[in-house]
């Protein structure tokens, strides 16, 4: 995809998500989650009139649209060096590393969804309370796609027993938990 992932319409994400070949996929669909928890959240924000929020939450949604690309960016790498001898190291690595990342802007976003869900307006109680899930279903997510990517790069060369495997687990059910104390 020439164009990013951010500047595409839903109806147009859709499409590109379900057509055949490297593309954005499960990754990418995590970081857009993020991104879309992040909005949501903003808007409790805004009403709440909490600014420091509201400037981290833009961070948090605009890092994770960067990540949307960096997933499909990473992957296609991936399967390019994975043709080539020795498999590419760095292409494994980055297979690893961008939804681990994903899975700390999520956590992220659900933290600061969890505390405006208590702060801000009762009337978008709701609003909050959603961003908080779907940010620990991203985080869950991402957190899986670790463990998978791991094993795929283990394929490749790479190592299985790996430690950041349990770090975004924990990470992710720290998400999971905000939102569930929620309800």
């Amino acid at each position: 995809m020439s164009r990013p992932l951010g500047e595409l319409s839903l109806q147009r994400f859709g499409e590109v998500l379900a057509g055949r070949g490297v593309g954005p996929a499960a990754g990418s669909t995590a970081a857009v989650t993020v991104s879309l928890a992040a909005g949501l959240a903003t808007k409790v924000a805004k009403a709440a009139a909490d600014r420091e929020a509201v400037d981290e939450l833009d961070r948090l949604r605009a890092k994770a649209l960067r990540l949307a690309d960096d997933d499909v960016e990473a992957y296609a790498g991936f399967l390019e060096a994975r043709r080539k001898p020795g498999g590419g190291p760095a292409a494994a690595e980055a297979i690893v590393q961008v939804p681990a990342d994903v899975v700390t802007v999520a956590v992220r976003v659900a933290e600061l969804a969890a505390l405006l869900a208590g702060t801000g307006p009762d009337a978008l109680a709701g609003d909050a309370v959603t961003a908080a899930f779907l940010a620990a279903a991203a985080a869950e997510s991402a957190a899986m796609l670790v463990g998978a990517n791991i094993a795929d790069s283990a394929d490749a060369g790479g190592e299985l027993a790996d430690p950041r495997v349990e770090h975004v687990e924990e990470r992710a059910g720290h998400a999971r938990t905000l939102a569930e104390r929620l309800v």
